[in-house]
């Protein structure tokens, strides 16, 4: 029977339906099975996350990547040697020295003794004045804060706001408890992706372009690169002294891949 402009029209519009078919998945054969995959997988421009970059570390591994810094007026009172000896990567300060280490994330963990290590024109309020503004620059920043005096921790809001309390003395392994607890559930990249994502949701940052910003970000440590404040600032619209604390996250995470 010959072909009617009705049967080459019908053959058209099905055509064009295979068609958008092909361009919208790919089908091919699988062990006898027609399998369809979305072009989206095909073409890996699926939204990466921080699950993509999944990173399990040993112990001590964990010990000797995460930098500690222990500011104490006393020298023997805190045992950094005998933690040195165990594996652990610790710095000694008698006082604070420098205000912009302690902002900028250079430690992953500060041990803070909270009298006699800041002189007044630091700190008016001595090691309770840099640790409120310790968590002021960097609300992730890991802090034990370390005394030999007893505080009531429900009555003071500066001692709420360290993420583990030790007195003095404190034996060795009472610290590696207190620090390997610490670095286990909070020395991760998703810890620090999350406080990321608290402080861009209280900037109002809706969660679409939150996704769109965590895709980037897990593609530029892929990639090897890095995002500065201005493009932080630029891409969220949010102030620039948010964007320099993020700035600061981001920096603590590229570290966890740099050696990968």
């Amino acid at each position: 029977m010959p072909w009617s402009k009705y049967s080459y029209a019908f053959l058209r519009i099905n055509t064009l339906d295979v068609l958008r078919v092909f361009i919208t998945n790919a089908i091919y054969k699988q062990d006898n099975t027609i399998v369809i995959q979305n072009k989206q997988n095909m073409l890996g421009i699926t939204k990466k996350t921080f699950q993509d970059l999944r990173l399990q570390l040993p112990l001590s591994e964990i010990r000797k990547r995460a930098r500690i810094l222990v500011i104490d007026d006393d020298e023997q009172a805190f045992p950094s040697a005998l933690l040195l000896r165990e594996g652990y990567n610790v710095v000694y300060w008698p006082r604070v020295e420098s205000l912009r280490e302690l902002e900028s994330g250079e430690y992953d963990l500060i041990v803070l003794d909270i009298n006699g290590v800041a002189s007044a024109e630091i700190s008016t309020n001595d090691g309770l004045g840099v640790l409120d503004h310790i968590k002021k620059c960097n609300p992730a920043q890991l802090v034990i804060a370390y005394s030999g005096k007893q505080y009531d921790l429900s009555q003071s809001s500066f001692w709420r706001i360290a993420d583990d309390f030790l007195g003095k003395p404190s034996s060795l392994i009472t610290c590696k408890e207190k620090i390997d607890a610490l670095l286990k559930t909070k020395f991760t990249p998703e810890h620090y992706w999350d406080e990321i994502t608290k402080i861009i949701i209280e900037s109002g940052v809706s969660q679409r372009n939150i996704r769109k910003f965590e895709s980037q970000i897990v593609s530029t440590i892929k990639r090897q690169k890095v995002v500065t404040t201005e493009t932080i600032e630029r891409q969220l619209s949010i102030a620039h002294h948010t964007a320099a604390i993020i700035g600061v996250l981001l920096q603590i995470i590229y570290r966890f891949y740099e050696s990968r």
